[in-house]
């Protein structure tokens, strides 16, 4: 399922931003100009972070997940980025400490239903350090494409 969702032309390795805010607002641009969102998702991915953070601190590594409103969502997606320096996320079980993340995998989903069972998936990829660290270490697109068929398809 997630295989379908993760857009080979949304997957952005080694971005320079300096906050969160400006990576919110250079990944809505390119999903807007992709035809993914709509123009109210930057103002919602900002507000839904500020309020239910997604920074995870896995002990040997950081992820974070934020994800959209389906009411933003034109075609379902999730992007894959990874940031050339981290930055600074509140974390989702306590939004009071922050923690340096440079993974991500952004959820545009516009089917309800669909949502927790792809959110407890990419959960369990990520609780796997190999797995992190091989999206981290990822040169291409192709190669985060071909590591996660991988991955789906049972092999590591």
């Amino acid at each position: 399922m997630l295989k379908d969702y993760v857009k080979e032309e949304l997957i952005f390795l080694n971005l320079t931003v300096s906050n969160r805010a400006e990576l919110f607002k250079k990944l809505s641009t390119l999903f807007l100009d992709k035809g993914y969102v709509n123009e109210g998702f930057y103002n919602f991915i900002v507000e839904r972070e500020e309020n239910y953070p997604t920074g995870l601190d896995l002990e040997t590594h950081t992820v974070a997940i934020p994800h959209g409103d389906p009411e933003y969502i034109e075609q379902s997606f999730i992007s894959v980025v990874t940031l050339t320096r981290p930055i600074k996320m509140k974390k989702m079980e306590n939004a009071d400490e922050e923690i340096d993340v440079d993974l991500f995998f952004v959820l545009g989903l516009n089917d309800g239903t669909q949502h927790l069972q792809i959110l407890k998936q990419i959960i369990g990829y990520i609780q796997q350090e190999k797995f992190v660290q091989s999206m981290k270490e990822a040169k291409t697109s192709e190669e985060v494409m071909e590591k996660l068929s991988g991955l789906l398809a049972g092999k590591k």
